[in-house]
This record gives structure tokens, sequence and C-alpha cells, in this order.
């Protein structure tokens, strides 16, 4: 029997890329709390439907999670640079990208920040929150919202 392998095996690699993580269930006002990163850092609104949570944050680079129904009107947790001005100010967000591409992107600046980035979706899906999918990203007719 071959031994499963696991996000945090594949993270760094071409194949990765497309990989989401996808919601079982829709963040709201009620449930936001059992999203929270190291147990203090709580996603915010980003608008009436989605939620944002910064997980990198560098002089040069920063990415957030974007939790939005953004995969053919399912949940999911994709990936958005930003850009911070005056330490605070957000002052641009790119479109979205799937998971797996933030989590490369990280992985190429701080392998170990990228690796504790995959403990948190771990813990998520441990929690029954949400999963690793690597066939979503390959579907035809995906729309990243």
């Amino acid at each position: 029997m071959k031994p499963k392998i696991t996000p945090e095996m594949k993270l760094g690699t071409k194949e990765f890329e497309n990989t989401m993580f996808m919601l079982n269930i829709a963040p709201h006002e009620e449930n936001i709390n059992r999203f929270a990163l190291q147990g203090n850092l709580i996603p915010e609104r980003l608008d009436e439907v989605a939620w944002f949570l910064p997980v990198y944050l560098s002089t040069d680079f920063n990415l957030f999670f974007v939790f939005a129904p953004n995969i053919n009107n399912r949940w999911a947790i994709s990936c958005s640079q930003v850009h911070i001005e005056n330490n605070n100010q957000i002052t641009a967000m790119s479109e979205t990208v799937p998971t797996g591409l933030g989590l490369n992107a990280v992985n190429e600046l701080s392998p170990s920040s990228a690796i504790e980035l995959i403990a948190y979706l771990k813990t998520l899906e441990v929690n029954g929150l949400g999963y690793f999918d690597e066939e979503i990203g390959k579907e035809e007719n995906v729309r990243l919202q």
C-alpha cells in the first residue's frame, strides 16, 4: 500500500498550485471564531459576504486568505496579495488565486511560514470545517471569482 501524499509533501510543486481549500460550512458572525489563526487572529469582514485573514506579512509581500463562495458559488479559502501602506492601510488587493498557489508563493519566501499555514488549514480540516481539494482547480468551467 502506498503512503498517502499529504498537502505539505506537495508544497512548492507545480501540481500543488491548483489545490483549493474548500469549506464545509460558510463563515458567519456566530461561527467565525472557529476559523481563528493561532487562537487569536480572527477573520474580519471584507464585504457583506466574504471574510479575510492576514496570513503572511513582510516588507515586500503580504498574503491574505479570503473566505468566500468563489468556486462555482461554493465556499473556499483562496489567496490574495495585498499592498499595505502606513503599517495598516490596505491600498490594493489582487484577484484571488488558488490556495496552493498562495502557499507556494509564501514557501518561496519562508518555508516555515508556509508549513505553519498548512498546519492551520489541517486544523480546520480536523475540526470538520474544510478540506484540501486537488481536483476542483483542474475542472473545466471552474470560476474563481
